[in-house]
């Protein structure tokens, strides 16, 4: 009886201290789980942005957005996160990469977040992770 009742708080405290809902991902991604979190910072959420889609898998956007790791560091594009790829499906490019585009056809709303590694080149590198994608009509 000693015995069972010993095993039975263990489990009890290896249930409390491993409990699942504590590795659960941010729903609202402040910790860059819908991305990667370990190799990006949440910088804010949009809301029906007017964007251009184009290979391979960047939005351009019509205004400037800021990063969270400089001040005065803005960029005019965001590549898609991985996890959200498949909400593209069904949504053809709009521009070559080279070139500006001419029109912004979609609307988005989704999380942007920053690269926080280091970089090859000193430019900004945005990923967006897509809560919602529509056409303008």
């Amino acid at each position: 009886m000693k015995r069972k009742m010993i095993s039975c708080a263990s489990a009890l405290f290896f249930l409390a201290v491993f409990n699942c809902k504590r590795d659960m991902p941010d729903p609202e991604c402040r910790d860059a789980s819908c991305c990667n979190p370990y190799s990006f910072d949440y910088v804010e959420y949009i809301v029906d942005e007017p964007v251009a889609l184009g290979p391979p898998c960047y939005f351009r956007f019509t205004r400037k957005f800021p990063t969270k790791r400089r001040e005065h560091y803005w960029s005019y594009s965001a590549r898609v996160c991985e996890k959200s790829i498949h909400k593209l499906a069904g949504f053809p490019l709009t521009y070559g990469g080279m070139k500006e585009p001419d029109s912004f056809p979609y609307r988005v709303s989704g999380k942007l977040l920053d690269w926080n590694r280091e970089k090859y080149l000193d430019m900004p590198i945005l990923a967006l992770y897509i809560d919602k994608i529509e056409k303008i009509n």
